[in-house]
């Protein structure tokens, strides 16, 4: 893979682990226009990286509920990826609703590089119940 432009990486993202029908968005319209060919679907492939360059991956298309100049809404699955932390994510343009091989002639090219920042909604600390009593007098 060769130099992407700064416009192929986005900020931060949050999903939770093992959970089907996710909403994530994106801006992938944009990277249209550096490809010749158009294409009809997105793969979406998670990388789990903590600690190691390759890990657990999941590879799916995406399905496009909504799609416009600025955001791409897409929903989509993190079963069976149980683990928590950070991920990468590649979003590739494709003409095929069942690939999920990104060397495939299916795939025009790579529409966006990213990361996500997945939980198991586990609880880590309890918020306390703190009473202040009110000690102001007023004299009025």
């Amino acid at each position: 893979m060769g130099f992407l432009p700064a416009l192929f990486f986005e900020t931060m993202n949050y999903l939770n682990t093992n959970q089907a029908g996710q909403t994530l968005r994106l801006s992938l319209d944009e990277s249209r226009q550096y490809f010749a060919a158009t294409f009809t679907h997105y793969l979406i492939i998670l990388t789990h990286e903590e600690n190691s360059t390759t890990g657990t991956d999941l590879a799916q298309v995406a399905t496009i509920t909504n799609e416009n100049q600025r955001i791409t809404t897409l929903t989509i699955t993190t079963v069976p990826l149980d683990l928590s932390g950070r991920y990468r994510y590649e979003v590739y343009g494709q003409n095929s609703s069942s690939n999920l091989n990104p060397t495939n002639g299916a795939v025009v090219g790579i529409c966006r590089i990213g990361w996500l920042d997945m939980t198991d909604n586990a609880t880590f600390f309890d918020v306390p119940s703190i009473t202040i009593n009110d000690d102001i007098i007023y004299n009025g």
